[in-house]
């Protein structure tokens, strides 16, 4: 699948989410993300703009864990990119292969994010601890040839969110790095 993600600093979240609701977004859930990104010993992620992470996401007594490959940027105005995502059991096992593999944790991120649904686009606003709130609208698509519609589309959206910059194209763990 490829991920089409545009990301843009807000300074008002809760404008941000009366704008959404005005638009007619829809609250889905909430959700505390603690992210491990891996880097290899041969493989630098950071050279070949790629990432490797588990994602521990809390559900009740217990976690939800996501193993996210992240490809390379596919262009230079979005953070448009394959992913490959797959929900695994056991944490403790999987970090094991990966280090048995050569990968080894690199850093952490932690977010709170809140999520909302508008048309066939997720719309999520992120806090992060030192960089604050983020706005991310995203749409997941196979077939690479829309990826230019899509753009257009999500850009039109922060437009009727009153958002027209403060877009970032790193990573927050780039920009968390950069901090």
């Amino acid at each position: 699948m490829i991920e089409v993600e545009i990301k843009a600093k807000i300074h008002d979240n809760k404008l941000a989410f009366e704008k959404i609701k005005e638009i007619g977004g829809e609250y889905s859930h909430s959700e505390i993300q603690h992210d491990i990104y891996f880097n290899g010993e041969t493989k630098d992620f950071r050279e070949t703009d790629e990432a490797l992470r588990i994602r521990e996401i809390p559900e009740g007594d217990d976690f939800k864990n996501i193993l996210t490959y992240k490809g390379p940027k596919l262009n230079t105005e979005t953070k448009t990119r394959k992913e490959i995502e797959v929900v695994i059991d056991d944490k403790v096992n999987m970090t094991e292969i990966l280090i048995s593999l050569g990968y080894k944790p690199s850093a952490i991120v932690d977010k709170v994010r809140r999520i909302f649904n508008y048309e066939n686009y997720t719309i999520s606003i992120d806090k992060l601890n030192k960089l604050g709130y983020y706005m991310e609208i995203e749409y997941v698509t196979d077939n690479e040839e829309d990826i230019d519609e899509i753009q257009e589309k999500i850009f039109d959206i922060f437009k009727r969110l009153g958002i027209t910059d403060g877009f970032e194209k790193t990573s927050y763990l780039e920009l968390l790095e950069k901090y």
